[in-house]
């Protein structure tokens, strides 16, 4: 009985590490969202092309946020496997399914990484088209 409360807190463990991970990913996606917000402000104001500059940081953070959580889901998974908490199948449908802090988290970044690379190259492009001087 000690055994299965021990496996139990275990897991849970195992899921509160990824909550919280998943959302420190989205604290560092909604800031890299308002970083170019705040570029598009000042390139609007000052005339110069920071907008098209902040998709580069925004890519790059949809990018390392991606590999972020799937290196904390695995990580989970191989603890999982390595102390017996679970069988492979078991794993392997979270793996397939996991809980939905880490979704969000997941499809943001892949968001992100798009946005920020369409501003990155076409920023200058989309400032005329949506503000023309």
């Amino acid at each position: 009985m000690d055994t299965a409360m021990n496996r139990q807190s275990e897991i849970a463990s195992l899921y509160s590490n990824l909550r919280q991970k998943s959302v420190v990913v989205l604290i560092v996606l909604a800031l890299s969202w308002i970083f170019v917000i705040w570029s598009l402000y000042i390139s609007r104001k000052t005339g110069t092309d920071w907008f098209s500059r902040s998709g580069s940081i925004m890519g790059l953070a949809g990018a390392a946020c991606t590999f972020r959580l799937s290196g904390v889901l695995q990580g989970s998974l191989v603890t999982a496997l390595r102390h017996n908490l679970s069988t492979l199948s078991r794993e392997l449908e979270i793996f397939l399914d996991p809980e939905g802090t880490y979704k969000l988290a997941l499809y943001l970044s892949y968001l992100t990484g798009i946005v920020g690379t369409v501003i990155w190259g076409y920023g200058d492009k989309l400032l005329q088209l949506f503000f023309p001087s």
